[in-house]
């Protein structure tokens, strides 16, 4: 967009274009300004630093989950298992700190949630089975890992040193765990944008049987996005099991919704083969934004899930309307170059 703005004499031409190329985005940027600048005008509390570091705090946790569900998304999968992996890895991470030493428990944790994907990954490409069916049975099982894991209670920390650590304040408004979710987000936003890999993730997603047909092989871009996911999965959780000192088999189940939530917000498309990284980040801040607002209004929880569902039916509505007014523009260029081509076959004839 930069480079477009500086080559272009009319920038407002050039945003224009930009907006014309990626409405869903556009729209996302737009959903975010508005909903930050309605409770920074509405609570005096809201832009304050404080608030702005509790803001990408949450980032931390919820930024990871959402970027995996958009790559799945993209790639025309869901992993509905992410919030039992994420508890998972939150109950290892803070059961083996104490005895193994906090690094070594995150690597374990890691790992393990990392493994997972790889697992589901293969069973969706091999097998082809649909993702939506294997990880509701792994949202189970590993819910079932987790209680065996924690003895079915509260797991807790007795050494609080990371938890301070892990969130200090630097630069205002960012920790440690902020910078290294954004540091990934940096790293997989290249991988998806530069590599053949991330082309080959938005091609099965977009056109699936296209792309079989042109030789892109269906396994290799499966197991990626699931093996992300899982690392994704297990980061947010170990994060969040850190940050708190205690971890519960069965906790962290808000994550998959507002998660898909953040995804479909930043313009991820149900039909796949569209969204991105920045939208990720967009999407997930917006559902940041307006949990932090309703916080300060004293919304009661029930009313937060139903703003969170309201704001999701009006990005749904939107994609629609901007799929099905690209199919009608599409349309009307093809009848327009047939109605163009009949004229100068009838001009040629009379000339004949």
């Amino acid at each position: 967009m930069l480079n477009n703005l500086l080559i272009n004499k009319n920038p407002f031409g050039a945003v224009r274009d930009w907006i014309t190329r990626n409405p869903d985005l556009a729209f996302s940027i737009l959903l975010a300004a508005c909903v930050y600048s309605y409770f920074a005008f509405s609570s005096e509390l809201f832009m304050t630093h404080r608030t702005h570091f509790a803001i990408m705090e949450r980032f931390a946790v919820l930024g990871l989950v959402g970027l995996a569900l958009t790559l799945c998304i993209i790639a025309g999968e869901i992993d509905l298992s992410i919030g039992s992996n994420a508890a998972l890895a939150a109950v290892v991470v803070v059961r083996f700190t104490d005895a193994l030493g906090a690094f070594n428990a995150l690597a374990i944790a890691l790992l393990i949630s990392t493994f997972i994907g790889i697992v589901q990954g293969y069973f969706i490409a091999y097998l082809k089975v649909r993702a939506i069916v294997l990880t509701v049975g792994t949202l189970m099982l590993l819910r079932g890992i987790s209680l065996f894991v924690a003895e079915e209670k509260t797991v807790m920390l007795t050494n609080f040193d990371v938890p301070d650590f892990i969130q200090t304040k630097m630069f205002v408004y960012f920790s440690p765990a902020s910078i290294v979710v954004i540091m990934v987000f940096i790293i997989i936003a290249i991988f998806m944008n530069y590599t053949r890999f991330g082309r080959e993730i938005y091609a099965i997603g977009g056109a699936r049987k296209e792309a079989l047909a042109s030789g892109v092989n269906l396994k290799r871009p499966m197991i990626i996005v699931f093996t992300i996911s899982g690392f994704c999965a297990g980061l947010g959780g170990a994060i969040i099991g850190l940050r708190s000192g205690t971890a519960q088999a069965l906790g962290l189940q808000y994550l998959l919704l507002a998660g898909t939530v953040a995804a479909f917000i930043g313009g991820a498309s149900i039909l796949g083969g569209k969204g991105g990284v920045i939208g990720a980040m967009i999407g997930t801040l917006t559902v940041n934004f307006l949990n932090t607002g309703l916080v300060f209004n004293v919304t009661p929880s029930f009313m937060v899930q139903l703003y969170l569902g309201i704001l999701l039916i009006v990005v749904i509505i939107f994609q629609t309307g901007s799929r099905l007014y690209d199919n009608y523009q599409r349309r009307r260029s093809i009848l327009m170059a047939v109605d163009k081509t009949r004229k100068k076959l009838l001009a040629k004839k009379q000339h004949l």
